[in-house]
C-alpha cells in the first residue's frame, strides 16, 4: 500500500489548479490505501470526497502528510469517526510546516546545487567552456552530459528519500499535529546545504577568478595574482558574515558596493581590467 502511495506521489502536481492547487493529486495519491481501508463503496467515495478540498505543501514533502492521513483514516474507519474531527486540522498545520521546511530545503538549497555540481564536475574534468566561452575544443558528449547528469542524480536521490521516508515516519505516528516533524534536525540539516552551498561557491568563485588570472596574467607577479584571488573570496566572506548578523540582501549588496568603490578609488585599480 504505501509503495503504490509512493509511485502516486510523484504526479501530486500533475492535477494542479488555482481552485484547490494539489487536492486532486493528494486525492489520487490517497486512493489506494482508501479503497483498502473502506471496502465499502460509499464509504470510499465519501473518503475521497474529503480529500478534494484545499490542499497545498512543498511537493517532495506531502508523503509526510499522506502516511499521517491514512493512519487517521484507519483509525476513523474503527471508531466510527471521531478520528475524522481532527483531520482536517491536522492536515493542514502539517502542510504549512513541511512547506516552509521543504521551500527552504530543496527550492533554496538543492536546486542551486545541481548547477554548482555541475560546474565542479566540469571543471574537475578539465572543460571551462562554461567560463570562456569562446573556447574551440572538441568537448566528448559524454563530459558535456555529466555535469548536469551529477547535479540531477544528487538532487533526485535526496528527493527520493525524503518521499520515502516521509510516507514511512508519517505513517508510524498518524494523528499528531507534530507528526513526524521531529523525523530529521531540519534546522540542522538546512545549516549543513548552505554551508556546502556556500563551499561550492567559493570553490566556482576561486578557480574562476584563478583561470582567468592564469590565462590573462601570464607575466603578472604572485602579489597580482594574490589580489586577484583575494578580492572575490573577501567579497563572499563578507557576504557571510552580514548574512549570519542577520542583515538584508539589499543591505550586504550596498555595503559591498560603497567597499568596492573605496577600494578601487583607493588602489587606483581599473575593475573592467583587472581580470581581462
Amino acid at each position: 500500500m504505501l509503495f503504490s502511495m509512493f509511485l502516486r506521489s510523484f504526479f501530486i502536481q500533475a492535477g494542479w489548479n488555482y481552485e484547490r492547487f494539489q487536492n486532486l493529486g493528494f486525492a489520487f495519491s490517497l486512493q489506494p490505501a482508501l479503497e483498502k481501508i473502506y471496502p465499502d463503496r460509499e464509504k470510499y467515495k465519501t473518503a475521497l470526497l474529503r480529500h478534494l478540498q484545499i490542499f497545498n505543501t512543498q511537493p517532495y514533502m506531502a508523503s509526510f502528510v499522506l502516511g499521517n492521513i491514512i493512519r487517521m483514516e484507519e483509525r476513523a474507519a474503527v471508531d466510527g469517526g471521531a478520528e475524522l474531527k481532527t483531520l482536517p486540522g491536522v492536515k493542514q498545520a502539517l502542510a504549512s510546516s513541511f512547506a516552509s521546511i521543504g521551500d527552504r530545503i530543496f527550492w533554496g538549497r538543492l536546486k542551486p546545487m545541481t548547477a554548482q555540481i555541475c560546474l565542479l564536475v566540469w571543471a574537475a574534468c578539465g572543460f571551462y567552456g562554461w567560463l570562456f566561452t569562446g573556447m574551440n575544443e572538441d568537448v566528448p558528449v559524454g563530459l558535456l552530459l555529466a555535469g548536469p547528469l551529477a547535479g540531477i542524480a544528487v538532487y533526485s536521490v535526496f528527493s527520493l528519500y525524503i518521499r520515502w521516508k516521509g510516507l514511512v515516519d508519517g505513517y508510524a505516528c498518524g494523528g499528531a499535529n507534530n507528526c513526524a516533524l521531529d523525523s530529521a534536525n531540519w534546522p540542522r540539516l538546512i545549516r549543513l546545504l548552505s554551508a556546502a552551498g556556500f563551499a561550492m561557491s567559493l570553490a566556482i568563485v576561486l578557480l574562476s577568478f584563478a583561470l582567468l588570472a592564469v590565462f590573462n596574467c601570464v607575466s603578472c607577479r604572485p602579489g597580482d595574482v594574490l589580489l586577484k584571488l583575494g578580492l572575490p573570496a573577501a567579497v563572499l566572506a563578507l557576504h557571510r558574515v552580514l548574512r549570519a548578523l542577520g542583515r538584508s540582501v539589499f543591505f550586504t549588496a550596498g555595503l559591498l558596493l560603497i567597499i568596492s568603490v573605496l577600494l578601487f578609488s583607493a588602489l587606483k585599480l581599473e575593475p573592467f581590467r583587472l581580470y581581462l
